[in-house]
């Protein structure tokens, strides 16, 4: 192979970008992966990475896209082994008072979607959670969906793994090297991409930058319009993370907290600690918030864990915690983006949100569609043409 000459190019080394490479290497295509940073190093290093299809019912396509996700994950850990993969199998705990009405009967709706879609889960009550969480006192009026196949992931370790595994296949992995300009022949049809590093050839070009991919696309192409054709919110979210200790060990699952003061979601993290973080929260946090700013929200997410899960956090406080912060990628009208640009040849484009979850469904759908040029039906409702 000539080694500045591929069958196809991906920008973006997040989860996605770097499945998507995963995925056309292994069906035999020759890949330059290009990131402008670190592996797995962006909002993939600031995601709760909860791999899940369970909280998303309402549109069917999305929901199966997400469970193929998550039981692709299982299949990569089958390959790699789980713990070199950072795939944790926990199992989730989406949990609800019954004195919430409204809340618990839309838990109940959700259970009946989860029945109809065939996913695993089951309704539980507070004795069985004491039994899942012995370690945390749950109020007798607690009603919670298990969805025992979900799991939580080291999305950074993941994607080093797969990134590792595409230089192990003969392709390259080029770091700290930024996408400057798409290159066509004479009839429009893309070929290759230039870098800080130098030109690529290549005749299939995979965007997947992340909440940047429609200003990666208009800089690439010179065509500043695509900025606005492809309309992407850009959504903070801040998580902590807290030291090891005894007590933080101690829970066992991923746990949604839904109330009508707001939903909270805690899991272990890597670190022995605990990760944490809660939309009211996010709602407190902008792209450019002060590190005051960021305490005071890190301190009421801890006083959240307090009220919900007491014996595990006990005295810590926020200025002993990791705090990172996050720009998740939300399609304007939710919905992720994934296919072919229109009107050109050669020029794929990823955009969504559950990133981590849907990374290897959206890497293998979308390898099959630049190697075979068939769009798998999973696939289809998330055109770019829509």
């Amino acid at each position: 192979m000539d080694q500045d000459s591929f069958d196809v190019i991906v920008v973006g080394g997040g989860i996605v970008g770097t499945a998507a490479a995963y995925f056309l290497v292994r069906r035999g295509a020759s890949v330059a992966l290009v990131e402008r940073d670190r592996i797995g190093q962006g909002t993939t290093a600031r995601s709760f990475a909860w791999i899940n299809a369970s909280s998303k019912v309402a549109d069917e396509p999305y929901h199966r896209l997400n469970a193929l996700g998550a039981g692709l994950y299982k299949e990569l850990g089958s390959t790699f082994g789980d713990s070199r993969l950072g795939l944790h199998r926990t199992g989730m705990l989406q949990c609800i008072s019954r004195s919430d009405a409204a809340g618990h009967a839309a838990m109940m709706e959700q259970a009946d979607y989860l029945t109809r879609y065939g996913y695993p889960h089951s309704v539980i009550d507070a004795a069985a959670l004491a039994e899942l969480e012995p370690h945390i006192t749950f109020d007798d009026e607690v009603t919670a969906i298990h969805a025992m196949s979900e799991d939580w992931l080291d999305a950074p370790q993941c994607t080093r793994v797969l990134a590792d595994e595409v230089r192990n296949l003969g392709s390259i992995v080029l770091e700290q090297c930024a996408a400057q300009e798409l290159t066509m022949s004479d009839d429009g049809a893309i070929s290759g991409l230039v870098t800080q590093h130098g030109m690529f050839s290549a005749p299939r070009v995979l965007i997947a930058a992340g909440h940047e991919t429609p200003e990666v696309l208009a800089q690439l192409t010179g065509y500043e319009a695509f900025s606005a054709r492809f309309p992407m919110n850009r959504v903070p979210g801040l998580l902590v993370t807290t030291p090891d200790n005894d007590r933080t060990r101690n829970l066992h699952h991923v746990i949604y907290f839904d109330s009508p003061a707001g939903a909270f979601h805690i899991r272990p993290a890597p670190n022995g600690g605990l990760r944490m973080g809660a939309d009211d929260t996010d709602g407190m946090i902008a792209e450019d918030a002060s590190a005051g700013r960021m305490q005071e929200a890190a301190a009421r997410l801890l006083s959240y864990a307090r009220a919900r899960v007491p014996e595990l956090i006990g005295d810590i406080t926020a200025e002993q915690c990791e705090l990172a912060l996050g720009i998740r990628p939300y399609p304007h009208d939710g919905k992720t983006l994934a296919g072919p640009l229109p009107g050109s040849e050669g020029l794929y484009l990823i955009a969504t949100h559950s990133g981590i979850t849907l990374a290897p469904a959206l890497g293998t759908l979308m390898a099959e569609l630049i190697i075979e040029g068939s769009t798998s039906d999973a696939l289809r409702p998330f055109s770019l043409d829509r």
